[in-house]
């Protein structure tokens, strides 16, 4: 929340976790490559393509093309097949008015989420729903012909196909897996696009529905002034909300001509429907020219983006096609990418919103979280809070995704990477769209606590005077405010907080983590004469404050926001990872969709704009995803006791112990003899974590005395994570 080393903002809206996910692609586990790359057609599942992408007569980029399928059209997927370790999906569908057959690579196509199947004519009587994908397997129920049911992932066994199924027969629900031959597939009346989540498949090569995200978008430059969010897929329902253009909106699903979103705007959110003429999915970025809208370029482009790495490029092109007025540069860091992750993981560096420690299912899940020494405690499943009440540690997975430019060099994301630096061309029209809808959004008018007068004007202003000052963007100052402050403002600018009447700080500079931050933060907004302080009123803060930040970081290297969170390229070497404006891992992301909304609202993307965008050495060969969304992983027991009856027996050797903090466990092991007449005993354990299960506790009988009983306990993480426990139990003789 501030402008120390690694701080972060104050009253920071959470941006939700799942918007980002939405970059992840669909991947089929693989497990050995298959060197055909052709498949039989077996089954019949509905999908829907991501961009405009090349069918191929076979499963490879070196393969002849079909044709190119259009973004969002509907295909039937009918098998799929590994080549070089990368799935492809045998397709049906349709280019330019004719269906085709052939090859979609995986990552280019959604499955549809739960889609409706039923038995089908080809079973005589009734078939099995086997507990596994195979036919040895026990049959949980037995289905007759014409039975409905709902699919919930694929398998492929032994060169078979297996549809994962869930179904309600005779008021008694059922999972297990049935033959895809006895199955049709019927593709919802919604179309595949839903975002539900599924229980995990748990076979290498199943293909299941959990990493789907919701797709999303945005309304695009065809709206003129608003687009109405209707209830029903028509023109003549309801209106729920009406949103201007370049507002940002998850994709649900489809019906028709008519995409169903979520909204929100103006704090309230809503679920409706708009038409798909004015909605725009938020780019792709491919990593292969198997994308077909990988455009051509011009020379001196290439020229530029030759010092990038190839896996850069393909979204690089997408992007200068179109706005050939955007500057791309590459700011070699000449460091290696495991070591960055490494320093970028110290613990507090990095923090993330999350709930799920507090026992509330919102924000960030489990699997986002650090476990390393000093994050958790794996003794009590303690999460240490770094600020407010729910900011955690980020696991390192976490912070090589928002770390990874490849993420995010698409037409939304790509703005943390803008240069901050003042331009002539900057206008206050765009000050004035980023400041709508906030408390900035108009004029202000206090007392100055110095002069004793009336000081009032205009926040859009305030930050335009404060970039020429500054010679920094007053967009990047204007979000930097919005981002810290919130949108209806806090504490650090009312000019009333005990103490600190009259004094504002709309930056939070000097607001550093831990106690009362404000306090802190206003108390550096009095002390001094720098930077025009004390600041007395929003003019002097907005001002003063501006100077400052262009100072301390802007002119010390860290021209982007992304530099700002992630201090990779500083000009004083003593300051590498650290000297980082803010510690919340998602800041520069957030950050630079406020502007990107900004200019897209007032229809000025296409101008002249430079992004700096940050090269590692020895980055993995493709973009870094985030975790799978996971639970609690903890799978210690508390405790383990063995009893006589109700008696609880002593002697257990050694004595039982919880893991230390840092989750090593000294013993797993454990004895105990007990008497001779002495014929049963009863274990009983607890787990540290209540996410946790345990199994293998209960009544055990023993054998003949002299001999020995081995009883297994097994304590189950949330995540799936398991630890054993052993207890030797020795009758006397």
């Amino acid at each position: 929340m501030k402008n120390n080393n690694n701080t972060k903002y104050i009253n920071r809206k959470w941006i939700r976790l799942f918007l980002i996910l939405c970059l992840t692609v669909l991947m089929i586990p693989g497990g050995k490559a298959e060197a055909a790359t052709t498949c039989k057609s077996a089954i019949s599942y509905p999908g829907v393509t991501t961009t405009q992408v090349n069918m191929r007569k076979k499963a490879g980029t070196k393969y002849a093309s079909c044709g190119k399928l259009n973004a969002n059209a509907e295909v039937t997927i009918l098998g799929y097949v590994t080549n070089k370790k990368q799935t492809w999906y045998k397709c049906k569908g349709t280019i330019n008015g004719k269906k085709k057959t052939g090859y979609v690579k995986a990552s280019y196509i959604k499955k549809a989420v739960k889609p409706t199947g039923v038995v089908n004519k080809k079973v005589s009587s009734y078939v099995n729903v086997r507990k596994s994908a195979k036919t040895t397997s026990k049959s949980v129920v037995k289905l007759p012909k014409n039975t409905q049911l709902t699919v919930t992932g694929i398998k492929k066994v032994s060169g078979k196909y297996w549809y994962k199924i869930k179904v309600t027969y005779k008021k008694k629900k059922k999972t297990g897996y049935i033959l895809s031959n006895y199955i049709d597939v019927k593709r919802n009346s919604v179309s595949n696009m839903a975002s539900t989540q599924n229980e995990n498949a748990t076979d290498a090569n199943a293909v299941d529905n959990t990493t789907q995200p919701v797709i999303e978008g945005y309304v695009n430059e065809k709206v003129t002034t608003s687009l109405n969010i209707r209830k029903e897929a028509n023109t003549k329902s309801k209106i729920l909300m009406s949103v201007p253009r370049g507002t940002a909106v998850s994709i649900l699903g489809a019906s028709g001509d008519w995409y169903k979103v979520k909204v929100t705007y103006n704090k309230k959110t809503v679920t409706g429907y708009a038409s798909k003429e004015y909605i725009s999915i938020k780019n792709e970025t491919p990593s292969n020219n198997d994308a077909a809208n990988t455009p051509s370029s011009d020379a001196s482009f290439e020229t530029l983006l030759a010092a990038f790495p190839d896996s850069y490029k393909a979204p690089l092109r997408t992007l200068h096609t179109q706005y050939p007025n955007w500057r791309f540069v590459a700011v070699n860091t000449n460091l290696d990418w495991a070591t960055v992750i490494q320093n970028e993981s110290v613990v507090g560096r990095n923090v993330i919103q999350s709930n799920y420690p507090r026992g509330i299912a919102s924000l960030a899940p489990f699997s986002y979280l650090s476990t390393a020494s000093g994050a958790y405690d794996w003794s009590k499943d303690s999460y240490v809070v770094k600020d407010g009440v729910n900011w955690y540690t980020a696991n390192s997975q976490v912070i090589s995704y928002y770390m990874d430019p490849r993420n995010f060099l698409n037409n939304l994301d790509i703005f943390q990477f803008e240069a901050l630096a003042y331009d002539a061309s900057q206008t206050e029209t765009v000050v004035q769209s980023i400041l709508n809808n906030t408390f900035m959004s108009g004029n202000y008018s206090v007392v100055d606590s110095a002069t004793n007068t009336v000081a009032s004007g205009s926040y859009k202003q305030a930050f335009m005077d404060a970039g020429v000052s500054a010679q920094a963007s007053p967009y990047f100052l204007a979000t930097r405010s919005k981002q810290e402050v919130g949108v209806n403002g806090s504490p650090a600018t009312s000019g009333t907080y005990k103490g600190y009447e009259g004094i504002y700080n709309f930056y939070n500079i000097g607001a550093f983590d831990g106690g009362d931050a404000v306090a802190k933060g206003l108390q550096w907004a009095r002390t001094g004469t720098n930077y025009g302080k004390p600041w007395t009123t929003p003019y002097k803060s907005i001002v003063g404050g501006g100077q400052y930040i262009a100072d301390t970081y802007i002119k010390k290297g860290q021209n982007t926001l992304y530099f700002q969170k992630f201090n990779v390229k500083p000009i004083n070497l003593s300051d590498l990872y650290t000297h980082q404006y803010m510690t919340n891992v998602q800041a520069p992301y957030a950050e630079g969709q406020t502007t990107q909304r900004a200019y897209n609202a007032l229809g000025i993307m296409s101008d002249a704009m430079v992004f700096y965008i940050p090269v590692y050495n020895n980055m993995p060969a493709t973009a870094c995803s985030l975790p799978a969304a996971a639970g609690n992983p903890n799978p210690f027991l508390a405790a383990l006791n063995v009893y006589n009856g109700s008696t609880k027996l002593s002697g257990m050797s050694p004595t039982f112990s919880k893991p230390d903090s840092g989750g090593s466990l000294k013993n797993n092991t454990y004895s105990i003899v007990v008497g001779s007449s002495v014929t049963s005993v009863k274990v009983k354990a607890s787990a540290i974590s209540k996410n946790a299960t345990i199994s293998g506790t209960g009544t055990y009988k023993l054998g003949d005395k002299g001999t020995t009983k081995t009883i297994v306990v097994t304590c189950t993480a949330q995540n799936g994570n398991a630890q054993q426990y052993v207890v030797n139990v020795t009758r006397a003789k």
